[in-house]
């Protein structure tokens, strides 16, 4: 089944790649992207990067990619960035440790110097609208499919997905309503087969004795 660009409306691949193509060039598929490309489109928007240890380490948590990153390359690092909605440069006294100004956060797990996976976390419930931007942003000219519970159960999987790129490159997943995730398809299969091996190999020393 062909996922829409726009929720609950069912389009074809003509469509799906005529909305596409109204989007400007520089709106191609994020994952795959080097860190180089991804900051100089950001911080041009008035984004920046968190620098502070505290603020960082509380934005990590509870992300679905925080488990998975002992089973990545060691080139691997993850950059959290910050955006306001109005595209303004955000003060200082703006960065909370606490809580998250108003705007997104961008989560990006680096891997070779690519994308590999992303959060998008908004301050509020994400509209209709900027979810739309955001999938239309990752179809790379191509179009979204969601999954039927026959395709859920023969899929590998280490984050769970309910959306795929019709190339099979590029999964998606939302996250509540105020979150979207998307990682590459080859990545969250082999993420899925290590973490198994791992849990078997430990499954007998946890058990051991009883």
């Amino acid at each position: 089944m062909k996922y829409p660009i726009q929720l609950g409306t069912i389009v074809s691949v003509f469509a799906g790649l005529v909305i596409t193509s109204l989007l400007p060039s520089t709106l191609d598929a994020r994952i795959g992207e080097r860190r180089e490309s991804i900051e100089r489109r950001l911080f041009s928007s008035g984004g920046i990067v968190y620098r502070d240890d505290t603020i960082e380490e509380n934005r990590r948590k509870g992300m679905p990619y925080a488990q998975y990153l002992e089973y990545l390359p060691s080139n691997t690092y993850v950059r959290i960035y910050f955006k306001t909605s109005d595209g303004r440069r955000p003060s200082s006294s703006e960065l909370s440790d606490r809580r998250m100004s108003a705007g997104w956060d961008l989560h990006v797990v680096y891997v070779n110097g690519k994308s590999a996976i992303e959060v998008y976390k908004r301050s509020q419930d994400m509209t209709e609208q900027e979810f739309n931007r955001l999938m239309a942003i990752h179809a790379g000219g191509s179009f979204w499919k969601r999954l039927d519970k026959e395709d859920k159960a023969e899929v590998v999987s280490a984050f769970g997905f309910e959306m795929i790129r019709d190339d099979g490159l590029v999964r998606a997943q939302k996250l509540g309503r105020d979150s979207i995730l998307f990682f590459e398809a080859e990545i969250d299969a082999k993420l899925a087969e290590m973490k198994t091996s791992d849990l078997q190999e430990k499954a007998p020393v946890s058990v051991d004795g009883f």
